[in-house]
Protein backbone atom coordinates (compact mmCIF):
# COMPACT_ATOMS: atom_id res chain seq x y z
CA UNK A 1 0.00 0.00 0.00
CA UNK A 2 1.24 3.57 -0.99
CA UNK A 3 0.55 6.31 0.82
CA UNK A 4 -0.43 8.83 -1.74
CA UNK A 5 0.90 12.76 -0.98
CA UNK A 6 -2.32 14.12 -0.29
CA UNK A 7 -2.84 12.09 2.69
CA UNK A 8 0.86 12.11 3.50
CA UNK A 9 0.72 16.22 3.85
CA UNK A 10 -2.53 16.18 5.50
CA UNK A 11 -0.76 13.82 8.20
CA UNK A 12 2.38 16.40 8.15
CA UNK A 13 -0.09 19.03 9.32
CA UNK A 14 -2.01 17.29 11.56
CA UNK A 15 0.60 15.43 13.42
CA UNK A 16 2.39 18.46 15.18
CA UNK A 17 -0.79 20.87 15.76
CA UNK A 18 -1.85 20.20 19.40
CA UNK A 19 -4.95 21.94 18.37
CA UNK A 20 -6.37 19.07 16.06
CA UNK A 21 -7.84 16.25 17.92
CA UNK A 22 -8.43 13.55 14.81
CA UNK A 23 -7.43 13.05 11.42
CA UNK A 24 -10.18 10.61 9.17
CA UNK A 25 -8.78 8.36 6.59
CA UNK A 26 -10.85 6.54 4.13
CA UNK A 27 -10.12 4.50 1.21
CA UNK A 28 -11.51 5.92 -2.14
CA UNK A 29 -11.46 2.07 -4.14
CA UNK A 30 -8.41 1.21 -3.33
CA UNK A 31 -6.29 4.42 -2.93
CA UNK A 32 -5.96 6.47 0.74
CA UNK A 33 -7.86 9.72 1.08
CA UNK A 34 -7.87 12.03 3.77
CA UNK A 35 -10.73 13.93 4.94
CA UNK A 36 -10.62 17.10 7.21
CA UNK A 37 -9.25 17.22 10.27
CA UNK A 38 -11.17 17.38 13.16
CA UNK A 39 -10.43 20.10 16.08
CA UNK A 40 -10.67 20.07 19.82
CA UNK A 41 -13.84 22.19 21.33
CA UNK A 42 -13.17 25.74 21.29
CA UNK A 43 -14.10 25.81 25.12
CA UNK A 44 -11.85 26.26 28.10
CA UNK A 45 -10.94 23.08 30.16
CA UNK A 46 -12.69 20.92 27.25
CA UNK A 47 -13.11 16.88 27.99
CA UNK A 48 -11.78 14.55 26.37
CA UNK A 49 -15.71 13.22 26.00
CA UNK A 50 -15.91 16.19 24.56
CA UNK A 51 -13.88 16.12 21.71
CA UNK A 52 -14.64 12.28 21.40
CA UNK A 53 -18.54 13.97 20.72
CA UNK A 54 -17.53 15.50 17.83
CA UNK A 55 -16.68 12.24 16.00
CA UNK A 56 -20.43 11.29 15.69
CA UNK A 57 -20.42 13.05 12.57
CA UNK A 58 -18.08 11.52 10.61
CA UNK A 59 -18.44 7.46 12.00
CA UNK A 60 -21.02 5.45 10.43
CA UNK A 61 -22.70 2.10 11.58
CA UNK A 62 -21.88 1.00 7.62
CA UNK A 63 -18.40 2.11 6.92
CA UNK A 64 -15.08 1.25 7.72
CA UNK A 65 -12.78 4.46 8.58
CA UNK A 66 -8.97 5.05 9.88
CA UNK A 67 -9.16 7.34 12.70
CA UNK A 68 -5.76 8.44 14.05
CA UNK A 69 -6.70 10.35 17.29
CA UNK A 70 -5.17 13.06 19.44
CA UNK A 71 -5.10 11.36 23.09
CA UNK A 72 -2.73 13.50 25.71
CA UNK A 73 1.31 13.63 24.33
CA UNK A 74 0.57 10.67 21.43
CA UNK A 75 -1.62 9.46 18.75
CA UNK A 76 -3.63 6.48 18.31
CA UNK A 77 -4.50 4.63 15.08
CA UNK A 78 -7.89 3.76 15.24
CA UNK A 79 -8.96 1.39 12.64
CA UNK A 80 -13.28 1.49 13.39
CA UNK A 81 -14.35 -1.91 11.28
CA UNK A 82 -18.40 -1.96 12.34
CA UNK A 83 -20.13 -4.97 11.80
CA UNK A 84 -22.59 -3.45 9.35
CA UNK A 85 -20.06 -2.60 6.79
CA UNK A 86 -19.44 -4.66 3.88
CA UNK A 87 -16.91 -7.64 4.61
CA UNK A 88 -14.56 -6.66 1.63
CA UNK A 89 -14.32 -3.19 3.10
CA UNK A 90 -13.61 -4.34 6.45
CA UNK A 91 -10.95 -6.62 5.75
CA UNK A 92 -9.47 -4.28 3.18
CA UNK A 93 -9.09 -1.95 6.45
CA UNK A 94 -7.89 -4.50 8.58
CA UNK A 95 -5.00 -5.97 5.94
CA UNK A 96 -3.56 -2.73 5.42
CA UNK A 97 -3.85 -1.13 8.83
CA UNK A 98 -0.42 -1.71 10.02
CA UNK A 99 1.12 -0.67 6.97
CA UNK A 100 -0.59 2.58 7.17
CA UNK A 101 1.43 3.23 10.37
CA UNK A 102 3.97 1.84 9.20
CA UNK A 103 4.31 4.37 5.90
CA UNK A 104 2.92 7.14 8.23
CA UNK A 105 5.96 6.83 10.81
CA UNK A 106 5.70 4.74 13.89
CA UNK A 107 7.55 6.84 16.31
CA UNK A 108 4.82 9.16 15.62
CA UNK A 109 1.99 6.39 17.50
CA UNK A 110 1.34 4.97 21.05
CA UNK A 111 -1.06 2.27 19.90
CA UNK A 112 -3.19 0.94 17.22
CA UNK A 113 -6.30 -0.44 18.39
CA UNK A 114 -9.58 -1.94 16.42
CA UNK A 115 -13.27 -1.04 17.05
CA UNK A 116 -16.51 -2.50 15.77
CA UNK A 117 -19.14 -0.19 17.37
CA UNK A 118 -19.20 3.64 17.32
CA UNK A 119 -19.52 3.88 21.32
CA UNK A 120 -15.76 2.15 21.46
CA UNK A 121 -14.67 5.49 19.97
CA UNK A 122 -16.73 7.29 21.61
CA UNK A 123 -17.37 6.75 24.36
CA UNK A 124 -15.20 7.66 27.52
CA UNK A 125 -15.49 4.85 29.01
CA UNK A 126 -13.83 2.60 26.87
CA UNK A 127 -11.40 4.88 26.97
CA UNK A 128 -10.99 3.86 30.25
CA UNK A 129 -10.85 0.28 30.17
CA UNK A 130 -8.35 0.38 27.48
CA UNK A 131 -6.57 2.39 30.14
CA UNK A 132 -7.21 -0.73 32.84
CA UNK A 133 -9.55 1.04 34.32
CA UNK A 134 -11.71 -1.21 33.74
CA UNK A 135 -11.91 -4.85 32.95
CA UNK A 136 -13.12 -5.70 29.62
CA UNK A 137 -9.26 -5.93 28.23
CA UNK A 138 -8.10 -8.03 30.79
CA UNK A 139 -7.35 -11.38 28.74
CA UNK A 140 -9.22 -13.81 30.29
CA UNK A 141 -12.45 -12.24 29.06
CA UNK A 142 -11.87 -11.39 25.73
CA UNK A 143 -11.43 -13.97 23.06
CA UNK A 144 -9.23 -12.51 20.34
CA UNK A 145 -10.41 -11.94 17.20
CA UNK A 146 -9.52 -13.24 13.48
CA UNK A 147 -6.83 -12.19 11.43
CA UNK A 148 -5.08 -8.45 11.88
CA UNK A 149 -6.57 -8.33 15.01
CA UNK A 150 -4.01 -10.11 18.02
CA UNK A 151 -2.10 -7.89 20.50
CA UNK A 152 1.37 -7.53 19.81
CA UNK A 153 4.51 -5.05 19.10
CA UNK A 154 5.19 -3.69 15.85
CA UNK A 155 8.62 -2.48 15.32
CA UNK A 156 9.26 -0.17 12.51
CA UNK A 157 12.66 1.61 12.60
CA UNK A 158 13.44 1.12 16.00
CA UNK A 159 10.31 2.14 17.47
CA UNK A 160 7.43 0.01 18.98
CA UNK A 161 4.11 0.44 18.52
CA UNK A 162 1.28 -1.54 21.13
CA UNK A 163 -0.87 -2.82 18.70
CA UNK A 164 -3.82 -4.09 21.56
CA UNK A 165 -5.92 -5.53 18.72
CA UNK A 166 -10.06 -5.87 18.98
CA UNK A 167 -10.92 -6.21 22.77
CA UNK A 168 -14.51 -6.16 23.42
CA UNK A 169 -16.12 -4.23 25.76
CA UNK A 170 -17.80 -5.29 28.99
CA UNK A 171 -21.23 -4.43 28.25
CA UNK A 172 -22.97 -2.59 24.74
CA UNK A 173 -22.81 0.52 26.18
CA UNK A 174 -26.56 0.58 25.67
CA UNK A 175 -27.34 4.35 27.21
CA UNK A 176 -25.13 5.57 24.28
CA UNK A 177 -26.30 3.40 21.76
CA UNK A 178 -30.24 4.30 23.07
CA UNK A 179 -29.58 7.84 23.19
CA UNK A 180 -32.39 10.03 21.56
CA UNK A 181 -31.98 13.06 19.54
CA UNK A 182 -32.40 16.59 21.35
CA UNK A 183 -34.03 19.95 20.35
CA UNK A 184 -31.04 22.79 19.83
CA UNK A 185 -33.79 24.40 22.99
CA UNK A 186 -33.70 21.59 25.48
CA UNK A 187 -30.22 21.28 24.97
CA UNK A 188 -29.22 24.92 25.78
CA UNK A 189 -31.51 24.71 28.08
CA UNK A 190 -30.11 22.13 30.38
CA UNK A 191 -26.29 23.31 29.59
CA UNK A 192 -27.66 26.55 31.82
CA UNK A 193 -28.69 25.37 34.41
CA UNK A 194 -26.11 26.04 36.81
CA UNK A 195 -28.06 27.76 39.46
CA UNK A 196 -29.99 27.27 43.04
CA UNK A 197 -33.82 27.18 41.88
CA UNK A 198 -32.96 26.82 38.28
CA UNK A 199 -35.38 24.02 36.43
CA UNK A 200 -35.71 22.49 33.34
CA UNK A 201 -38.49 19.54 32.22
CA UNK A 202 -37.86 17.80 29.49
CA UNK A 203 -40.20 15.19 27.67
CA UNK A 204 -40.59 12.97 24.46
CA UNK A 205 -42.62 13.49 22.05
CA UNK A 206 -43.76 9.94 21.37
CA UNK A 207 -44.16 10.37 17.75
CA UNK A 208 -40.40 10.81 16.84
CA UNK A 209 -38.92 10.06 19.78
CA UNK A 210 -37.05 13.39 20.03
CA UNK A 211 -36.25 15.06 23.28
CA UNK A 212 -38.15 18.62 23.66
CA UNK A 213 -38.35 21.41 26.60
CA UNK A 214 -41.41 21.51 28.25
CA UNK A 215 -40.60 24.58 30.17
CA UNK A 216 -37.51 26.37 31.53
CA UNK A 217 -37.63 28.38 35.00
CA UNK A 218 -35.38 30.71 37.39
CA UNK A 219 -36.06 30.87 41.25
CA UNK A 220 -38.39 27.99 41.72
CA UNK A 221 -38.71 27.31 45.29
CA UNK A 222 -38.57 23.41 46.52
CA UNK A 223 -42.76 23.56 47.26
CA UNK A 224 -43.27 24.69 43.74
CA UNK A 225 -41.30 21.96 41.73
CA UNK A 226 -44.47 19.28 42.17
CA UNK A 227 -47.15 22.00 40.91
CA UNK A 228 -45.06 21.82 37.64
CA UNK A 229 -44.79 18.10 36.79
CA UNK A 230 -47.57 17.28 34.50
CA UNK A 231 -50.17 14.89 36.12
CA UNK A 232 -51.40 13.13 32.29
CA UNK A 233 -47.88 12.44 31.04
CA UNK A 234 -44.36 11.28 31.69
CA UNK A 235 -41.82 13.74 32.22
CA UNK A 236 -38.16 14.07 33.24
CA UNK A 237 -37.27 17.45 35.29
CA UNK A 238 -33.88 18.75 36.32
CA UNK A 239 -33.92 20.79 39.34
CA UNK A 240 -31.16 22.56 41.25
CA UNK A 241 -32.12 22.81 44.85
CA UNK A 242 -31.63 26.76 46.28
CA UNK A 243 -31.12 25.53 49.80
CA UNK A 244 -27.98 23.27 48.89
CA UNK A 245 -27.13 23.36 45.18
CA UNK A 246 -28.32 19.30 44.81
CA UNK A 247 -29.29 18.98 41.05
CA UNK A 248 -32.27 16.22 41.46
CA UNK A 249 -33.59 14.43 38.39
CA UNK A 250 -37.24 13.77 38.60
CA UNK A 251 -39.02 11.10 36.21
CA UNK A 252 -42.74 11.57 37.07
CA UNK A 253 -43.83 9.06 35.03
CA UNK A 254 -47.87 8.93 36.00
CA UNK A 255 -50.39 5.68 36.17
CA UNK A 256 -52.56 7.52 33.74
CA UNK A 257 -49.91 7.92 31.16
CA UNK A 258 -50.10 5.54 28.03
CA UNK A 259 -47.76 2.07 28.25
CA UNK A 260 -46.47 3.42 25.02
CA UNK A 261 -45.41 6.69 26.66
CA UNK A 262 -43.98 5.39 30.14
CA UNK A 263 -42.17 3.21 27.62
CA UNK A 264 -40.32 5.58 25.64
CA UNK A 265 -39.86 7.81 28.58
CA UNK A 266 -38.40 5.03 30.56
CA UNK A 267 -36.03 4.06 27.19
CA UNK A 268 -34.73 7.56 26.98
CA UNK A 269 -33.86 7.74 30.31
CA UNK A 270 -29.89 6.48 30.11
CA UNK A 271 -29.06 8.31 27.53
CA UNK A 272 -30.56 11.31 28.91
CA UNK A 273 -28.80 11.59 32.71
CA UNK A 274 -25.72 8.92 31.74
CA UNK A 275 -24.39 10.54 27.95
CA UNK A 276 -26.77 14.10 27.17
CA UNK A 277 -26.44 15.44 30.18
CA UNK A 278 -23.19 14.17 31.63
CA UNK A 279 -21.54 14.81 28.32
CA UNK A 280 -22.42 18.43 28.51
CA UNK A 281 -21.39 19.07 32.57
CA UNK A 282 -24.62 18.33 34.18
CA UNK A 283 -23.99 15.62 36.83
CA UNK A 284 -27.12 14.38 38.73
CA UNK A 285 -26.28 14.47 42.47
CA UNK A 286 -29.95 12.66 43.43
CA UNK A 287 -32.70 10.41 41.08
CA UNK A 288 -36.29 10.48 42.18
CA UNK A 289 -38.94 8.40 40.66
CA UNK A 290 -42.52 9.28 41.23
CA UNK A 291 -45.88 8.23 39.79
CA UNK A 292 -48.10 11.05 40.98
CA UNK A 293 -46.89 14.74 41.49
CA UNK A 294 -48.10 14.64 45.03
CA UNK A 295 -45.03 12.24 45.66
CA UNK A 296 -42.57 14.06 45.41
CA UNK A 297 -39.94 14.68 48.58
CA UNK A 298 -36.70 15.87 48.23
CA UNK A 299 -34.62 14.01 50.81
CA UNK A 300 -30.64 13.80 50.78
CA UNK A 301 -30.27 10.35 51.20
CA UNK A 302 -28.10 8.27 48.38
CA UNK A 303 -28.69 8.66 44.79
CA UNK A 304 -31.97 6.98 44.70
CA UNK A 305 -34.95 7.83 46.21
CA UNK A 306 -38.89 6.84 45.06
CA UNK A 307 -40.43 3.73 43.94
CA UNK A 308 -38.24 3.05 41.09
CA UNK A 309 -40.07 1.24 38.97
CA UNK A 310 -37.41 1.95 36.48
CA UNK A 311 -34.12 -0.18 36.08
CA UNK A 312 -32.07 2.30 34.75
CA UNK A 313 -32.48 4.95 37.48
CA UNK A 314 -31.35 2.33 39.94
CA UNK A 315 -27.58 1.69 38.56
CA UNK A 316 -23.87 3.01 39.13
CA UNK A 317 -21.06 1.51 36.34
CA UNK A 318 -17.63 -0.24 36.53
CA UNK A 319 -16.27 0.37 33.78
CA UNK A 320 -18.92 0.39 30.69
CA UNK A 321 -21.18 -2.60 33.11
CA UNK A 322 -24.40 -0.55 34.52
CA UNK A 323 -25.08 -2.73 38.05
CA UNK A 324 -27.54 -2.57 40.37
CA UNK A 325 -28.94 -3.20 44.07
CA UNK A 326 -29.43 -6.36 43.84
CA UNK A 327 -28.09 -7.65 40.53
CA UNK A 328 -25.40 -10.46 41.85
CA UNK A 329 -28.02 -12.17 43.68
CA UNK A 330 -30.22 -11.96 40.32
CA UNK A 331 -27.77 -13.13 38.11
CA UNK A 332 -27.60 -16.18 40.73
CA UNK A 333 -30.98 -17.25 40.38
CA UNK A 334 -30.59 -17.04 36.29
CA UNK A 335 -27.22 -19.09 36.49
CA UNK A 336 -29.12 -21.81 38.18
CA UNK A 337 -31.95 -22.39 35.43
CA UNK A 338 -30.82 -25.15 33.02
Amino acid sequence: MEIPQAVHDAFVAFQPDASLFALPITFSDTELQSLSPISYPKVLKATFQAALNQLDDVLSPKSALYLLLRRTDSLVAVTYVPYLAKAEQRALFLENRLKLVQKLGSEHFASSIICKEMGEITDARSWDERDDSGRSWDSNQNKESSDCETCEKVAVEGQAVKDMGYKKNTCRLCDRRMKNKIEDDALEALVKLNDGGNCVQLSVDVSTEVLQLNLQAQNVTPSEVAQKLPADCPSFTFYCHPDHNLLYFIFCSPDSATVQQRMKHTMAIPGLVNIIARDNGVNVDQKIEIHDPEDLVFEEKDERIGKFRSMYLRNESVGTESRWEGMDEYQKVLDSVH
